[in-house]
């Protein structure tokens, strides 16, 4: 089977800190492994769903199975090599990479993305820092795994980080445009603690699943109590993801 452009959506059960949150139940009838495929069908492309060959994530397989999404496994640490894997099966040339714990991808923001990687000459389009975390992560080539996975190859390398790798080579990287309410909002939609699912819960309480992200950001906006619910979570998010990058760094 060949897939050209496709949305790679990533997820595995061995969450540390927050144990089988891809399992979490988000509304009534919805787990977190629902929404973020539904979300990822939204960008129009073919959805690919890439996890561990490991038995732990047979659950998570099975229901992705059901949403008539195609089923990538495998290995289970290094990320770059389930995509380089992923890519090579499938013939894949450009993919948007859907981490399997943004309840909120911004589906919009990905399409441009995509655009924007398959009409550039650009490798790479990443989020600035200022992005809300959640929103988006990034779009990338054939070319661009590749390279990535060329520089960590190894099946025990735990890719949970792996941006600092851009560093060691000559990717063309380019930034998504984003507007004024997608960047520096005390916003955190992502899925990483215990408070970051009673925000998700409280948030699609009041509006669909499939919302786009520019009127969940608005929603919110108009609802502050919702974003303090897990805000205060942002900080040690980020002082974790500095630990790793210096470590990696290192």
């Amino acid at each position: 089977m060949k897939l050209s452009n496709v949305a790679i959506v990533t997820m595995r059960t061995s969450s540390t800190r927050l144990p089988k949150k891809s399992l979490a139940d988000i509304t009534n009838t919805k787990k977190s492994i629902d929404i973020i495929i539904e979300r990822a069908k939204l960008t129009g492309l073919p959805v690919v769903f890439a996890t561990s060959s490991d038995e732990s994530d047979d659950q998570i397989a099975d229901i992705a199975k059901s949403h008539g999404v195609v089923i990538f496994r495998g290995a289970l640490l290094n990320k770059l090599k389930r995509w380089n894997d992923c890519f090579e099966q499938f013939e894949i040339e450009n993919a948007l990479l859907i981490d399997g714990d943004d309840l909120c991808y911004d589906y919009d923001i990905a399409k441009k993305a995509m655009n924007d990687l398959r009409t550039s000459e650009f490798d790479v389009i990443w989020c600035p820092d200022e992005i809300i975390t959640g929103l988006f992560t990034l779009a990338l080539t054939k070319n661009a795994i590749k390279t990535l996975y060329s520089c960590e190859p190894s099946e025990s390398f735990d890719a949970d980080l792996f941006t600092h790798l851009f560093k060691k080579t000559n990717l063309k990287i380019s930034y998504i445009d984003l507007e004024k309410n997608q960047k520096n909002m005390n916003i955190r939609l992502t899925l990483d603690y215990e408070k970051d699912l009673l925000f998700f819960r409280e948030l699609y309480s009041h509006i669909p699943t499939n919302e786009s992200g520019n009127n969940i950001v608005k929603f919110i906006v108009k609802n502050p109590k919702i974003a303090s619910i897990n805000y205060q979570c942002q900080q040690d998010f980020l002082n974790n993801k500095k630990l790793k990058m210096d470590k990696n760094n290192d």
